[in-house]
């Protein structure tokens, strides 16, 4: 695989850049009043009062079932979290677990621990293992099969880890490339790269190209074929050329690779026979 610096200067991607969102308690109508104060401290970045808040209703001994404790052991650890106290927040995310499993909230909270520390195969571990359950609190944050394995796929594209890539990403878009928005679309070239897979590679940039402009599609088409991939390039030039027949540079390139694949005929219609003599 031969990735040109032109290209990772044109597709640096979203899935290295991208992490799970943080909790936001958008919940206003908690059946559990005593939280409703700390959820709108959250909400405004008030995370010292939250947890002030918090840790007094801890202390007030007001009776409350584990479930309701686990809420605001949410809250604290997400609190200690945006204050920077990360050993604090993991523990408190971790009683939050113990007195309530079947949630998303508190593992949210420890999977931004460890992207913000750059442990991307302890928080693709963590994630892997986690079943997202049907119902939950009303005070939880779960996310969708969707943001479930992109954020996997996010974790083993900072791994390395191609083929999990490509499963996950699969998972997320069961329709392909064309079911992801643009921003992936570099990604999904990359990844074709990375395996070694010029179908993949050329199906793909069959869709970015109708994106770009002629030095971008050209600088996408010239990784092609500095990979070899000349065969899944001629169609790809061709298709540039149909939408940019104006372009002499595309000319060039569409005539040079119909000389490689043998397609000499076209070569001529492209250039005339005595060009084509002096190309060969």
């Amino acid at each position: 695989m031969n990735l040109s610096n032109q290209t990772l200067r044109d597709t640096d991607g979203h899935l290295s850049l991208y992490r799970m969102g943080t909790l936001s308690f958008p919940e206003t109508n908690l059946k559990f009043k005593p939280l409703l104060p700390i959820w709108s401290a959250m909400r405004t970045g008030r995370h010292d009062a939250a947890r002030s808040a918090a840790q007094e209703l801890l202390r007030s001994g007001t009776s409350c079932s584990d479930r309701r404790r686990a809420a605001i052991e949410v809250a604290l650890a997400h609190a200690e979290y945006a204050l920077g106290a990360l050993e604090s927040a993991r523990r408190h995310a971790n009683r939050s677990i113990a007195l309530f499993p079947k949630q998303i909230a508190a593992h949210r909270v420890i999977l931004s621990i460890l992207s913000l520390r750059k442990d991307f195969a302890a928080a693709y571990a963590h994630l892997d293992e986690l079943a997202i359950p049907r119902k939950t609190a009303d005070w939880d944050e779960t996310i969708s099969r969707h943001e479930y394995h992109l954020a996997l796929a996010a974790y083993a594209w900072q791994m390395g880890n191609w083929e999990n890539v490509n499963i996950h990403l699969e998972r997320a878009f069961p329709k392909g490339v064309e079911e992801s928005p643009a921003p992936l679309h570099s990604d999904w070239f990359r990844l074709a790269l990375y395996r070694d897979d010029p179908g993949a590679a050329a199906a793909v940039a069959s869709i970015m190209i109708e994106q770009r402009d002629i030095d971008r599609t050209d600088e996408l088409l010239q990784t092609i074929v500095g990979n070899g991939w000349t065969k899944q390039a001629l169609p790809l030039y061709r298709r540039a050329f149909e939408i940019s027949p104006q372009s002499e540079l595309l000319r060039r390139r569409l005539v040079a690779l119909c000389i490689r694949e043998g397609q000499l005929d076209e070569a001529r219609r492209l250039t005339g026979a005595g060009a084509l003599r002096t190309a060969a």
